[in-house]
């Protein structure tokens, strides 16, 4: 199985976030908004990738960048509370 590239993770990610967004508006939860984003960042944690132009950059200092901003990502998700 091919690895994703980062446009395609982007776009999984996005329509994930959307799915969970319409359930969200749906249901009157907020919580779906934080899971998306905790999804978001286990996804970038788990296979950091980065766009191709970047690509000239140390790929261990990419990585801990995208394993980073995942992180960031799952705090935004637990500790911000959406409301929809």
């Amino acid at each position: 199985m091919k690895r994703m590239t980062w446009k395609t993770q982007i776009m999984t990610c996005a329509g994930i976030h959307a799915v969970l967004f319409a359930l969200a508006v749906i249901t009157k939860r907020g919580i779906f908004n934080n899971i998306a984003w905790v999804v978001w960042g286990v996804v970038f944690i788990l296979h950091p990738v980065w766009p191709r132009a970047w690509d000239y950059a140390d790929h261990d200092k990419m990585r801990l960048g995208c394993r980073i901003g995942g992180t960031l990502a799952i705090l935004i998700g637990l500790i911000t509370r959406f409301q929809v």
